[in-house]
């Protein structure tokens, strides 16, 4: 009975603490306007086997949706060469982003204007200028990883121990 009481009141203390960060890893970046976590695969990769990559940590490629986290990405990137998650397969000439989300809420190419569709090239990479080029799949770069958040950091207030809604009260014997 004592030790079950005591459990309580370490979890009551601790775990409001463990859900401050909306990533649940410090190895990860939150970006608020996106309620995304993003990491940096600081190994050189083809598009492929970084997608993997990301895959097993429960993430995709970054797919980039606004100017702001064009730059966020850009900043994570250390200014590297990086794989996007966009590309293109099969005969179909439409990019689509490997988390199945809505490619072209944002572009950012290279002088201002997306290219031409290229076989040889399917897959989107950003620059160290933050601009965005055509890249054969296979050629090796670093990748971000993109998931979803656990929850939304603004959900959060530690100052009275809640989380969406839910209040931890500690237990008093």
């Amino acid at each position: 009975m004592v030790f079950a009481v005591i459990a309580l009141v370490v979890s009551a203390i601790l775990i409001p603490e463990a859900l401050a960060d909306p990533c649940g890893d410090s190895n990860w970046r939150y970006f608020p306007q996106t309620n995304s976590c993003y990491k940096l695969i600081d190994e050189n990769l083809p598009w492929t086997i970084a997608e993997f990559k990301c895959l097993f940590q429960g993430a995709h490629h970054v797919s980039i949706d606004s100017p702001e986290e064009n730059q966020f990405v850009h900043e994570l990137s250390h200014w590297s060469e990086i794989w996007t998650g966009a590309a293109f397969f099969g005969k179909d000439m439409h990019y689509v982003n490997s988390d199945g989300s809505r490619y072209g809420n944002f572009e950012n190419w290279k002088d201002g204007r997306k290219p031409p569709m290229n076989r040889a090239r399917r897959c989107i990479k950003m620059d160290q200028n933050g601009e965005w080029f055509q890249s054969c799949c296979k050629k090796k770069t670093y990748t971000i990883c993109e998931k979803k958040a656990a929850y939304s950091a603004s959900s959060y207030s530690g100052s009275n121990n809640s989380v969406n809604g839910f209040r931890f009260m500690r237990h008093r014997s």
